[in-house]
């Protein structure tokens, strides 16, 4: 790997402050691994000891734009010389250029986008979307997908998929979910079949999916919430999925809450990852990460010009502290300005048929590799041992009990890393490739090659 001036911050210090203060997320203490990064550019991360790391999963498929875009932090230093917070109650330059450009610039051919509101979560947009489905139809149900993931918010955590739970270190140990989920209103459907699921009619998700409209009964549903390609999960759906279960929304008169957190602005190689599909569109989206590269904490929940109107027209006794912030609404502004400028959604496109030709030509020779599914610069990788089945049984149904070390995803995450390449994956059998929409076609071959010696490694331990 190679190797940077050390960096002057005493690290040993910070590792003793971190493990003795810090409250971690997803890993028990006696797992905590201290990977500390010392400074971040482009695609790159450069770690305390001074080795750097490709970034080839953009860290959580959320560092779109690389990091420390010029263009965005340039707009951040500028909003800074004005701007502190600014409650909601109070306008600000940056909050409406980011608005304009959102409704106007990128969603206005749609024509079906109102209002927006910029917040300062993914999760936090996908709450407000549950609650305005709520307000606006007088129901209560909210379906949800499973293997989704929503978030790990209060609200969004009770919809059934990966959410807010506490596991055991022991192999199928009890997992704790946060008592009151879940909670009456929450139901899940079938999650999509895969894009290379064979059929000659209905999906049988779908099938699932409007019995169980008709046995809750449709006027008790206020929406079904989806994702274009599943984050956490790493599924992208069969075709002829989103179209159908669309149809089935409107045939029951059902609001559709696209989550777009993790797939929206380009990573699918559109705008947003219903365009994927002609003549769709949502009635909310939530919207996150790629709305400004993940450079600062950020959401925003779109809504039509129908619910829009309503809300508008009320008074809506809604918000956080941070809503509409100028610094956050700032780097929104930078983001998108760049990515309009640069053809980032061509550059996506065209890097995305690089990326998907080197894992086919992965998969070619590596049995080991059963599945690749995806568009744009997010694909998932799903791996099966001798008998073409999933490594490990459960799949995406884990409850992330037991050793999560010895799980194929941590494996390929381990020799990748010794390679100088930051790549992983979230359920046990699928390692999710993801890299900024600015890495080079030199960095992508860099990527894939540690890739495929991780996959020789993983393949001499199960016997290939």
């Amino acid at each position: 790997m190679t190797e940077t001036p050390a960096s002057p911050t005493d690290w040993s210090l910070i590792e003793r402050w971190d493990r003795d203060y810090y409250l971690h997320n997803t890993a028990g203490k006696g797992e905590y691994g201290f990977w500390a990064v010392d400074r971040m550019d482009g695609a790159w991360l450069t770690m305390a000891d001074g080795s750097r790391l490709l970034d080839f999963q953009s860290q959580l498929i959320s560092d779109s734009m690389g990091h420390r875009h010029p263009a965005i932090h340039a707009e951040i230093i500028r909003a800074m010389d004005r701007y502190g917070h600014v409650f909601f109650g109070m306008a600000n330059e940056y909050r409406a250029r980011a608005a304009k450009l959102i409704i106007e610039d990128v969603l206005g051919a749609d024509n079906w986008a109102g209002r927006v509101r910029i917040l300062a979560s993914g999760g936090e947009a996908v709450d407000n979307a549950i609650t305005m489905a709520r307000l606006y139809t007088g129901k209560q149900i909210v379906l949800s997908q499973a293997h989704g993931f929503h978030g790990l918010s209060v609200g969004a955590t009770m919809l059934r998929g990966y959410r807010n739970n506490i596991s055991s270190a022991e192999a199928g140990g009890p997992v704790r979910d946060v008592p009151g989920f879940a909670s009456q209103g929450f139901m899940p459907i079938p999650p999509p079949e895969g894009d290379d699921f064979q059929t000659n009619g209905e999906l049988p998700s779908i099938a699932a999916t409007r019995a169980m409209i008709r046995t809750v009964g449709p006027e008790n549903v206020a929406a079904i919430i989806t994702e274009p390609m599943l984050g956490a999960g790493g599924l992208f759906p069969h075709p002829d999925y989103m179209p159908a279960l669309y149809a089935l929304i409107r045939e029951y008169g059902l609001l559709w809450i696209d989550d777009e957190v993790l797939c929206g602005f380009g990573r699918l190689g559109h705008w947003f990852g219903y365009q994927m599909y002609p003549d769709i569109h949502p009635d909310i989206m939530a919207t996150g990460k790629s709305i400004n590269g993940s450079s600062l904490p950020s959401g925003a929940v779109i809504a039509s010009k129908a619910i829009a109107q309503f809300f508008e027209d009320a008074r809506w006794w809604s918000g956080t502290t941070w809503d509409g912030h100028p610094l956050i609404a700032a780097s929104i502004v930078g983001c998108l300005e760049a990515m309009l400028a640069e053809d980032m959604i061509g550059q996506v496109q065209a890097k995305g048929k690089i990326v998907r030709a080197g894992l086919e030509a992965l998969k070619a020779r590596h049995p080991s590799i059963g599945r690749i599914g995806g568009s744009g610069l997010y694909y998932a990788v799903d791996l099966v041992g001798r008998n073409g089945q999933p490594i490990i049984k459960d799949d995406r149904y884990t409850g992330f009990t037991g050793d999560l070390s010895q799980n194929p995803n941590a494996i390929i995450g381990r020799e990748c890393a010794a390679r100088g390449v930051f790549l992983g994956g979230f359920v046990p059998n699928t390692v999710k490739v993801g890299p900024p929409f600015i890495i080079s076609e030199s960095e992508i071959d860099t990527g894939l090659a540690a890739f495929d010696a991780a996959l020789g490694v993983l393949e001499e331990g199960l016997g290939f």
